[in-house]
């Protein structure tokens, strides 16, 4: 009986009766004394095979060899050497084991912390208490000069006590062991070295582990066994101050996972929207992936319910469109999308705006795109232009009184240029604008709008634009997305790529510059992106832009503009040296007062996505 028993133990162990649709809880003895011999030899073939496995599985994760000296331990052709701190200084700094953590070397730290019973600590610390009382009682009937560092002492010792009493502080014992790799022993040694002298430089002391390599090696790996127990007394405030992480201010609860911080590994967890402003500037040169970065940035941003506006010059972000399933508006003289200049917003949320407002800001970004449409007007062709648009829209019953353009029909070029016609000295400008109205440029221009911005994501491509009409069809799409963000209160972000193209012409990079300025107040983020910076910074607009933009984000660098960044952003050498010689992966990230050297990580559907198209 004692046999079957524990037969029957055996089988509800290890046979999977579930698979077959009963349960191993229903099995009997009758059951197995039918099917004892089967069902044993089973059991047994599958607990060989599992053993078979199992060993096959620890001989590929274990090490070929072992050797374990005083000193250190060596695994196959690597070399291990652990020390712990000992001894700790009376402050403590915030985030003392940075330069650790951010050094370049290869190395495992724990820290174990343990709780103490308050209780306990309390008896000891009134114990204490006692005897630092007692030694100044002597000293006073020797008349003997009261000792400064033992009314320090007495002094901690109070306050403490009265912080565990109120429940401000409890106490810890806190182990810290680290663990240092090298593939030969002097290397190692320089490794330890280096590392005793950053600890020594904040009185924190530490000694090499001696004749218990292995414990102290075991220690120090995710076992969570501490087999040593060389542990610090600490309240929480000391203890707080070894987070490991320096990172810290990059990281926001409800922001997307944007980088990896390479100097510790930690996550970039950021929301650009809690900023001062939502701009960045991204300056790379050709071929370093600009693209692909901001494309992750857009995909992570559109989970979190963020609609992105994408500027696209070079048709790169057809791929993500055909992904997600939105809108792709092709600008050229052959597509039949057009957007009208002349669009007014429907309604502007500004609540100091006035009536007149309306179209008097519809009247100077119609001077600055006709800058740009008739090459530099003159003063006088100015004046003359302004009567003529404010008439224009007065012919369509749009007058300085209106507060709202809701269901009135808007004019076209064709109609400004009828205007001029009836104009004393007009006749340059017609001529000039006719071809806008009359000839190739006509369909571009001068129709009425038939495109609506969606939301989520939207991009405009104007890689089919002449490269003359490219900083006007720009600065028209710009001028259109603005007039609909105006229009609706919603956190988005607006990609204007090569925005060098915009930078070149004084009217474009006054309208980008005032953009990046007032987005702020429109929960909107403009991320400019260049790969030409000289022809960026030819434009005197150059430095607001930049200074507008809480966020930089710098890729690989040629040569000939590296110095020019770095006189920009006040870059270290080590900066420098990175945009120089980093791979296309690794780049620097500006938040704030923060920089950072991150290293971009997407998910295989992220890669395939972004991938397929340009960088």
């Amino acid at each position: 009986m004692a046999t079957q028993d524990k037969l029957i133990e055996l089988v509800k162990k290890r046979y999977p009766w579930d698979i077959y649709g009963f349960d191993n809880k229903d099995i009997k003895k009758g059951d197995v004394k039918k099917t004892d011999k089967s069902e044993e030899k089973v059991i047994l073939e599958a607990e060989k095979e599992y053993k078979d496995a199992l060993a096959y599985i620890k001989d590929i994760i274990s090490p070929a060899f072992m050797k374990i000296y005083p000193d250190k331990i060596r695994i196959n052709d690597t070399f291990a050497k652990t020390f712990f701190v000992y001894a700790y200084p009376n402050f403590l700094e915030w985030n003392w084991l940075s330069p650790v953590i951010n050094w370049d070397v290869k190395f495992d730290m724990s820290l174990y912390v343990y709780p103490i019973e308050s209780a306990f600590i309390q008896k000891y610390l009134k114990k204490r208490l006692t005897q630092l009382y007692s030694e100044r009682s002597i000293n006073a009937e020797k008349w003997l000069i009261n000792d400064p560092a033992l009314e320090a002492q007495i002094q901690d010792v109070e306050e403490l006590r009265q912080k565990l009493t109120r429940w401000e502080e409890k106490y810890f014992h806190l182990w810290v062991y680290i663990t240092v790799y090298s593939d030969n022993e002097e290397k190692l040694n320089k490794i330890w070295k280096d590392i005793e002298t950053i600890l020594a430089w904040r009185n924190v002391l530490q000694k090499q582990s001696f004749l218990r390599a292995e414990q102290w090696f075991i220690s120090t790996w995710p076992f969570a066994r501490d087999e040593l127990a060389v542990y610090r007394n600490m309240s929480t405030g000391w203890v707080s101050t070894t987070f490991p992480f320096s990172s810290s201010t990059l990281s926001h609860d409800d922001g997307i996972l944007y980088w990896v911080n390479t100097h510790n590994n930690s996550l970039i967890l950021f929301d650009r929207f809690k900023t001062e402003n939502a701009n960045m500037c991204v300056f790379a040169k050709s071929g370093s992936w600009k693209s692909f970065a901001v494309k992750v940035e857009i995909l992570r941003s559109l989970m979190m319910w963020t609609d992105v506006v994408v500027i696209d010059p070079e048709n790169e972000y057809k791929t993500l469109v055909d992904t997600v399933w939105w809108g792709y508006l092709n600008v050229s003289l052959n597509s039949n999308q057009r957007i009208n200049p002349f669009d007014l917003p429907l309604w502007l949320k500004d609540q100091e705006l006035r009536p007149w407002d309306l179209l008097r800001n519809a009247v100077i970004n119609l001077l600055g795109l006709m800058n740009l449409m008739l090459w530099k007007m003159t003063v006088e062709e100015e004046s003359i232009m302004e009567k003529a648009i404010i008439a224009t829209y007065s012919l369509k019953w749009i007058t300085l009184d209106d507060d709202s353009a809701e269901w009135k029909e808007v004019p076209i070029m064709k109609d400004l240029q009828w205007v001029l016609e009836t104009m004393d000295w007009a006749w340059s400008l017609v001529k000039r604008i006719e071809k806008y109205t009359s000839w190739i440029f006509s369909w571009i221009f001068s129709q009425p709008t038939n495109i609506d911005l969606q939301e989520w994501l939207q991009v405009f491509s104007v890689r089919d634009l002449d490269e003359i009409l490219r900083p006007i069809a720009l600065y028209v799409i710009m001028n259109y997305i603005w007039n609909k963000i105006r229009s609706s209160y919603k956190k988005r972000m607006l990609v204007i790529d090569e925005a060098w193209n915009l930078m070149q012409h004084e009217d474009s990079a006054k309208f980008l510059f005032w953009l990046v300025k007032r987005a702020r107040k429109y929960w909107l983020g403009v991320t400019t992106i260049t790969q030409d910076v000289e022809d960026f910074l030819t434009s005197p607009q150059w430095k607001p832009i930049v200074t507008n933009s809480s966020i930089q984000l710098l890729l690989k660098q040629s040569p000939a503009s590296v110095d020019v960044l770095q006189n920009i952003f006040k870059l270290t050498e080590q900066e420098k040296y990175i945009l120089l010689n980093s791979s296309v992966w690794q780049w620097l990230f500006f938040a704030w007062t923060e920089h950072v050297w991150i290293q971009v990580i997407a998910s295989f559907y992220e890669e395939q996505i972004v991938s397929n198209s340009k960088k």
